[in-house]
């Protein structure tokens, strides 16, 4: 892994936010920032060629992105580089080959109607990248503090929760471990007034986050831990409307259906106002 953050930046308020995002993190840890920009080609034909077109407006676009990070980020190494192809691909390949520490997209936040379509590069490349990806909306940051982490109690909630920890440490701030619980679907009435189900699936979900916690070096930040009963989703935008950062995992997979996230990170990086981290775990 290079000390190298990747940023896909297509010059749009939402990339610059993204950019902005990345360089004060290389700035503050020491990383260099390879901003590239992708000359959408995937509709050109041999008929129109419009990639030089592209090329040369991607070089203009960067231009204007290289100035602004001399003073956002004077001490980070910032490399400009305009490439060809489908945004998604080229993206995903290039942090991959580089060894990026991390790749970071904007996301564009208004309705509900743009959000689902002028992110869905950004929720396509989380769902693709081999490499961390974080999403940054394109809403006034503020002061924010926390990092808050959602887990599930699977096995890859322990790896999750270390990337977590790491960031809230990196941060100096403290972290909120989340994991959400709800009634499976049931059809036997004597099941309606229950108290034991209830109990035994929250001591269940209690269960994952401790067994998690245990295989987890905590020392370094200051943790607390957040059972509840609600959808996962609105569990964690609730938790995370001023925190720093959030930090979920998507299920790794292979094929096609590694394209697609899961419908809980889905969900959260559509809704999200709060930066988000999603880390690629195996299943």
């Amino acid at each position: 892994m290079s000390d190298t953050i990747l940023v896909g930046y297509d010059g749009s308020p939402s990339a610059k936010v993204a950019l902005d995002w990345a360089l004060r993190r290389a700035e503050a840890a020491g990383l260099d920032v390879d901003v590239l920009y992708v000359a959408d080609t995937s509709w050109d034909s041999e008929a129109f060629t419009a990639t030089p077109h592209l090329e040369q407006q991607g070089a203009v676009v960067l231009a204007e992105a290289a100035f602004h990070a001399d003073s956002k980020a004077p001490h980070a190494q910032v490399t400009p580089r305009v490439l060809a192809g489908d945004p998604v691909a080229v993206l995903c390949a290039e942090a991959e080959a580089t060894g990026a520490q991390m790749l970071v997209v904007g996301s564009y936040r208004k309705d509900l109607y743009e959000r689902l379509t002028t992110s869905a590069v950004s929720l396509r490349v989380a769902a693709a990248s081999t490499v961390p990806v974080a999403v940054i909306p394109d809403v006034s940051h503020g002061h924010r503090t926390g990092v808050v982490v959602g887990i599930d109690g699977g096995e890859a909630s322990a790896s999750v929760l270390a990337v977590a920890v790491a960031e809230a440490a990196r941060l100096g701030e403290p972290l909120t471990v989340l994991s959400a619980w709800t009634l499976p679907p049931m059809t036997m009435s004597e099941f309606g007034d229950d108290t034991v189900l209830y109990d035994a699936l929250e001591e269940r979900a209690q269960a994952g986050v401790a067994t998690a916690l245990a295989h987890v070096d905590t020392s370094a930040v200051t943790v607390a831990t957040k059972v509840v009963l609600d959808s996962p989703v609105t569990a964690l935008l609730t938790a995370s409307t001023d925190a720093a950062l959030l930090v979920v995992g998507s299920h790794g997979r292979r094929g096609l259906s590694r394209f697609l996230l899961g419908s809980v990170s889905h969900d959260v990086l559509v809704h999200a106002t709060t930066p988000t981290l999603v880390i690629r775990v195996s299943v």
